[in-house]
């Protein structure tokens, strides 16, 4: 065996070696590192983990089989809202797009499939929630509804802290 030989197994090895390690992260169900909030629509609370980390926005709810009830994501924008894929999602979603403080539009049931399942606020918003498909309709959720945030730790950036408290209903 040359020398050749054995440097290009010790790199196949070294690839096969990281694309396990980042197939192992991907799948991990638990986001701990991310920051919560309690979100109140009049009686019903949902528990959203924020993503915060440009990885955890285009990751979202991604390989995750499912969500607990009375849980969801919420990604907050800085300046107009984005599109929203479904990229690697295995369920599907309601999306609750917020702007001042109340429900500016719903997208039910968007179904699971990939990049070419694409979701855009028709109108303005700087926060959109992701919950389970259903849960709006099943929950009473409307367009107009006042919808109370807070934080529950302090892991929320400073910036995305200013757009909570602009968005105060």
């Amino acid at each position: 065996m040359n020398i050749l030989s054995i440097h290009r197994a010790a790199c196949l090895a070294l690839a096969g070696l990281a694309a396990l390690l980042c197939s192992l992260a991907w799948a991990a169900p638990e986001r701990t590192d991310m920051p919560l909030v309690r979100m109140d629509f009049g009686q019903h609370r949902v528990l959203a983990e924020v993503a915060v980390s440009p990885a955890q926005r285009i990751k979202g709810l991604g390989g995750r089989q499912s969500l607990e009830p009375g849980r969801g994501m919420l990604f907050i924008f800085y300046g107009k809202a984005v599109s929203m894929c479904m990229r690697d999602m295995n369920f599907p979603l309601d999306f609750i797009w917020l702007n001042q403080g109340k429900v500016s539009q719903i997208s039910p049931d968007v179904p699971p499939g990939g990049v070419s399942v694409t979701v855009r606020s028709q109108g303005d918003a700087k926060m959109v929630l992701e919950v389970p498909a259903g849960w709006a309709k099943e929950h009473g959720v409307h367009v107009g509804q006042a919808v109370s945030i807070t934080r529950l730790d302090d892991k929320l950036p400073p910036a995305m802290t200013r757009v909570l408290h602009q968005e105060k209903p």
